[in-house]
């Protein structure tokens, strides 16, 4: 990826921050320039191809596998599954509260993974797709280290070693290949509004107020925060990923809210 040296103070600058609040954690990040016609460009970036649990982060993939199929003929979103597929599980979301007698679309299973980081729609996905077609997906369009090898809240698999890994890296590659779709291709428009509708703004986008649009995802395990996704700006389209493992929850979503707006002051009133 070509690399854009006005950046270099911004990198300075989050090092300081990630020094001054985190030390002893492993952070990785990167800010790069999305453009229609020109290849994506890093501004800033740090530990690019560490390789995190990703946490909810895999959720993007599941999505963009999703809607691969559907474009390839192979399923429709409008087909059905009963929540009796799949165990129910808690954490985030609202399935959870409903008996096992409801039925939802690929299409309303997806936006709830999505916008709410259902655990349950989420798993009910990945049988329906399976961890080996999510994976190949992700290799098909260049992810490196991405890999599905569990559903949400296994503890069982995790006890075992079987997580969930991702880079931002492979992130920021698969942002690029919803964003260059989010036009061109309805599919692609919904992925980009799936992330627009993103209801958890507790980091990146924490102190940016509530009128700006940031397409993205979150995630949170044990000592794990991580956000990133797609935010359009006057001067172009950024993305934006902050992987943060190792730090205590709270400290971690207060050094991801620091980033965020360490990171767009940058964009804004800095960046050529």
């Amino acid at each position: 990826m070509e690399k854009n040296l006005a950046g270099k103070g911004l990198g300075i600058e989050l090092d300081e921050l990630i020094q001054d609040m985190a030390p002893d954690g492993e952070i990785s990040y990167l800010v790069a320039r999305l453009d229609d016609e020109k290849d994506m460009a890093e501004i800033a970036g740090r530990g690019i191809t560490m390789v995190h649990a990703s946490a909810s982060m895999i959720k993007v993939l599941i999505m963009a596998a999703l809607f691969k199929k559907v474009a390839d003929g192979d399923l429709a979103l409008d087909m059905t599954m009963s929540l009796k597929e799949s165990p129910r599980v808690l954490g985030g979301g609202a399935l959870q509260e409903l008996d096992l007698n409801h039925r939802f679309s690929y299409l309303e299973l997806c936006r709830l993974m999505m916008v709410l980081s259902d655990n349950w729609a989420t798993n009910l996905l990945i049988k329906k797709l399976g961890m080996a077609t999510v994976n190949e997906f992700a290799e098909s369009i260049g992810l490196q280290a991405t890999r599905l090898k569990r559903y949400m809240m296994d503890s069982k698999a995790r006890a075992e070693g079987r997580e969930n890994v991702m880079t931002v890296l492979d992130l920021m590659t698969l942002y690029e290949y919803i964003y260059v779709q989010r036009e061109s291709e309805p599919l692609g428009h919904e992925m980009w509004q799936l992330l627009g509708r993103q209801q958890f703004r507790d980091k990146l986008p924490f102190y940016w107020g509530e009128d700006v649009v940031f397409h993205h995802k979150t995630g949170v395990l044990d000592d794990v925060e991580h956000d990133g996704g797609l935010l359009p700006l006057v001067k172009g389209t950024f993305g934006i990923i902050v992987f943060i493992s190792k730090v205590p929850n709270t400290e971690g979503i207060l050094l991801g809210a620091r980033m965020g707006r360490c990171i767009k002051e940058f964009l804004e009133n800095k960046l050529p």
